[in-house]
C-alpha cells in the first residue's frame, strides 16, 4: 500500500523574516508558547512508534546531542520524550501507554 504524501499547512501568512515575531505577544502567551504540549508529545510518541527499527536507528545516527538541543527549542516536548524513552521519566512525562513507546531509543542518547 503506497503512502500518501503529507500535506504541509499553508504558510503563506507566516513571516519567517520578522525580527522577533514573539515580541507582539503578551508575556503570558509567550510563556505558554514555549511550554510542552501533551497533545504534541503524544503525537510524537505515536509517530516514533510507527517507525521501523531502521528508521529509528537512522534518527539515532543523525541526531547528535548538539542537534537535539536545537530541536528541543523548537519542540520542547522532545525533552520529556527523550527522558521517557530512556526510562528516566520527566517531571511531567507524557502519559502514554507502555506499548506505544518505541522499543529502541531514537533520540535516547541525547539527554
Amino acid at each position: 500500500m503506497a503512502r500518501e504524501p503529507m500535506m504541509m499547512p499553508d504558510m503563506a501568512g507566516a513571516n519567517m523574516n520578522a525580527e522577533n515575531p514573539m515580541r507582539n505577544l503578551p508575556p503570558e502567551a509567550q510563556k505558554n508558547l514555549l511550554q510542552p504540549d501533551e497533545d504534541i508529545a503524544a503525537m510524537l510518541v505515536a509517530r516514533l512508534s510507527a517507525m521501523s527499527e531502521q528508521e529509528l536507528q537512522m534518527l539515532d545516527t543523525v541526531i547528535t546531542p548538539e542537534v537535539a538541543q536545537v530541536l528541543m527549542k523548537l519542540l520542547p516536548e522532545l525533552q520529556e520524550l527523550i527522558a521517557a524513552v530512556e526510562g528516566g521519566g520527566a517531571q511531567q512525562a507524557p502519559q502514554v501507554a507502555p506499548q506505544a513507546a518505541p522499543a529502541m531509543g531514537a533520540l535516547g542518547g541525547m539527554a
